[in-house]
């Protein structure tokens, strides 16, 4: 009978040490990015003639949500998302099934300022959680609310935060930001995403950088990224062959054609706590109906990569 039993606390030991996650094994990702087009743009974009009254908020925010419980990633960037825009959100994509998802929303103007908008995460919350959250500003003075060089209209930063895999501990490090706009703003915000892992990447974990960057392929932002990062287009095993991210106000499908309109990206870095290794990319094209017509639900298109952490 003892042998027995000390046979029986052998068998639940072993499997209990078989059912413990291995700190080896590759955690497999899926990452995006998705500019939401956000209420008041739309409406600005109405009233100056560029899009029609069918591609507004209104009438858009519920594929909009559709489509991102589509994407199904566990890591969403968003950017242009306004108060409006995070609260539909919020509300819809738990509606369309969703459930699973947190928003991380932070404004990135200043409290009384008339624009209240700023960039914002969805994560699966039943897999990972976020730490050490802070924004930093494409500008000489990134740690405070501030802009920077010749963009003197939008306040434009980066959210940083460790993200943690609950059941692995897996760690990695995100930047999700929206680009500035002008020239020289832009230029410095690649060469600030490239110091902001450095500076506060303080645990030397690998890195996601992701977002709208308003930046082509041959711009100096893409060039300062390049140095440090993997832009995840040109490293992925297997990719679509859409090029575009942007289809613009007027939804354009001649634009996933062209290679200035890849302005949404997604890049990684390794280091020796973690490598990233991009398996694939693809840029989604859905439409869906819109006012009665078969319309893109934003002006931006949605980037995804599936990536492994090793």
């Amino acid at each position: 009978m003892k042998k027995i039993l000390l046979l029986a606390a052998a068998l639940v030991a072993m499997f209990a040490v078989e059912a413990k996650p291995k700190k080896d094994a590759e955690l497999n990702l899926k990452i995006g990015t998705y500019n939401v087009w956000s209420h008041s743009a739309r409406q600005w974009q109405i009233k100056k003639g560029a899009t029609t009254e069918s591609r507004n908020w209104e009438n858009s925010k519920k594929a909009v949500a559709e489509l991102i419980v589509k994407l199904d990633c566990d890591i969403l960037g968003m950017q242009e998302v306004t108060s409006v825009c995070r609260d539909d959100l919020a509300k819809l994509v738990k509606k369309a099934g969703g459930k699973k998802y947190k928003l991380w929303w932070v404004n990135t103007y200043p409290e009384g300022h008339k624009n209240v908008v700023g960039n914002a995460v969805f994560y699966d919350k039943r897999k990972f959680k976020l730490s050490e959250q802070n924004i930093y500003y494409f500008s000489p003075t990134p740690e405070k609310m501030s802009k920077g060089w010749d963009c003197k209209r939008h306040y434009r930063a980066s959210l940083v935060t460790v993200v943690t895999h609950k059941k692995t501990g897996k760690q990695f490090f995100l930047l999700a930001t929206h680009g500035p706009l002008k020239k020289e703003a832009n230029a410095n915000a690649g060469r600030l995403l490239v110091e902001f892992d450095k500076t506060y990447n303080k645990a030397g974990l690998p890195s996601i950088a992701l977002g709208d960057m308003n930046a082509r392929p041959n711009q100096a932002f893409h060039k300062a990224m390049c140095a440090h990062f993997e832009d995840c287009f040109l490293v992925a095993e297997e990719k679509c062959g859409t090029i575009g991210t942007f289809n613009s106000s007027k939804g354009s499908d001649r634009n996933f054609t062209v290679s200035n309109r890849r302005i949404d990206h997604i890049y990684v870095h390794s280091t020796d706590k973690g490598e990233l290794k991009v398996k694939k990319y693809y840029v989604n094209r859905d439409k869906y109906k819109i006012d009665g017509q078969m319309l893109y639900p934003s002006d931006h298109n949605p980037v995804v990569a599936e990536i492994t952490l090793k």
